[in-house]
């Protein structure tokens, strides 16, 4: 019989779940799997870290998730314009690994949360926003879709904005607007999701199927570059990008969640005095 760990039950009788995290050491996954251990046993699967965990090899992760009571799927293949040229790739690293995460799940009545992405608005842009269209559309009951803004802090990745802007590799810079949030109020995030799913599971309650995870404050992108270069070239964003991904928060406020990390503002101007 599977544990279920709830915010709701007295902290004597939260029990430890063993937790699968797909992407365990990618920027989220191994920020997330630090805040797990603490009260979990945590399932890590990356092909970074060991070269037969692929989420493609589809028969080895369902007979993981066959000895796991809950599961956070966060692997993908990232970056929406790579996604242009790369069509299929995102087809079969995005799509077809989490569909058959979500059915395993859902067989096994094993809740899942799943990395989906604030794209989801303007899906059709792009291969990647696609992916995270078909994965939400796929979803079950308890199986809820973390749709993450621009996420920054420690180990994030080379190719993102703010690392390259801290490595003075920034080439340019365009005038999308973007919420920017820091990669601890997103574990908070997903930690609490976690508990409301196994509440929700305990009392047989379905959840809304995805929430936006963010700050709720979109910032101009060229406006932070400024800051640590004045002359920086601004250009036309690609077709693909949305214009503006700021979330919607208010369903996240609900459950008590507030994102609480300096803003990107306010983590530039620190990057400014060192």
């Amino acid at each position: 019989m599977k544990i279920k760990r709830s915010i709701y039950a007295p902290y004597e009788e939260q029990k430890r779940q063993r937790v699968l995290v797909t992407g365990s050491a990618g920027f989220i996954g191994g920020h997330l799997c630090k805040a797990l251990a603490v009260d979990n046993d945590v399932v890590p699967y990356d092909i970074v870290t060991n070269m037969f965990d692929d989420i493609r090899r589809t028969e080895d992760i369902e007979e993981i998730i066959d000895t796991c009571d809950f599961v956070i799927h966060l692997a993908a293949n990232a970056d929406v314009r790579r996604s242009i040229a790369f069509p299929d790739e995102y087809w079969e690293n995005n799509v077809e690994p989490t569909t058959v995460i979500q059915n395993r799940c859902h067989a096994n009545k094993t809740p899942l949360l799943y990395a989906s992405s604030s794209c989801i608005h303007q899906w059709h842009k792009s291969p990647y926003g696609i992916s995270k269209k078909v994965n939400e559309q796929t979803a079950r009951d308890f199986q809820v879709g973390l749709r993450f803004t621009t996420v920054y802090g420690d180990g994030a990745r080379d190719s993102m904005f703010m690392t390259k802007l801290k490595n003075n590799k920034l080439e340019y810079a365009t005038n999308h607007i973007r919420d920017f949030v820091h990669v601890n109020d997103v574990v908070k995030a997903i930690m609490i999701l976690k508990d409301e799913l196994n509440h929700s599971m305990d009392i047989g309650r379905s959840m809304r199927l995805a929430y936006d995870i963010g700050t709720g404050k979109g910032l101009v992108v060229s406006d932070l570059a400024k800051m640590i270069n004045p002359n920086i070239e601004i250009r036309e964003g690609h077709e693909c990008e949305a214009d503006n991904n700021t979330a919607n928060i208010s369903l996240m406020q609900k459950m008590s969640w507030d994102p609480k990390e300096p803003d990107a503002a306010e983590f530039i101007n620190e990057l400014r005095k060192k």
